[in-house]
């Protein structure tokens, strides 16, 4: 936890509170932002075993995740991404990003294995997971005349949160 009341720890978005939590992040990878962002708003509030089965047909090209951002409210959408099968709207197969996904999620089930023997790990929620752009290598591509303009190379951080609600029911008699 962080040294200060009511904030988070360093290197989280998030505070870590609630039992049974754990924990995985990934820093300055290489993938699109808006990818990353779609699959975490989507996955968020799934169980760990759903999430990466659903991930790994999303590889496999058989579902898509649902693009919902940067849509004009009214206007039809304007995500950049044409209409899939079925009633999703529109979608994508977002293949690099659902791998580096999957191993966050793998990541995370590890810690709760490492951190809790009661409990199973793949029981486990996703109560938070996000994405941050990271760090930005900025460049420069010549063109004519002797003028250039920028070539920058984007990464993306991810983080995310499992959290175990099962558990101790006890029976008590009256």
């Amino acid at each position: 936890m962080s040294r200060e009341a009511g904030q988070p720890q360093s290197g989280y978005t998030q505070l870590l509170e609630g039992s049974n939590l754990a924990t995985a992040r990934l820093v300055n990878v290489d993938m699109h932002h808006k990818h990353c962002y779609q699959i975490a708003k989507f996955i968020r509030g799934m169980n760990v075993m759903d999430a990466i089965d659903y991930l790994e047909r999303v590889i496999d090209k058989k579902v898509a995740i649902p693009y919902t951002r940067r849509s004009r409210k009214g206007k039809g959408g304007n995500t950049m991404a044409g209409h899939r099968k079925g009633k999703m709207g529109p979608g994508r197969y977002p293949n690099r990003a659902s791998k580096e996904f999957i191993k966050l999620i793998k990541s995370a089930m590890e810690n709760a294995r490492q951190r809790y023997d009661t409990i199973d790990a793949e029981d486990m929620m996703i109560t938070h997971c996000a994405a941050h752009r990271g760090q930005i290598h900025s460049g420069w591509r010549p063109r004519a005349r002797g003028r250039a303009t920028p070539k920058n190379h984007y990464q993306v951080n991810l983080e995310i949160f499992l959290e175990h609600f099962g558990g101790e029911e006890e029976d008590e008699e009256f």
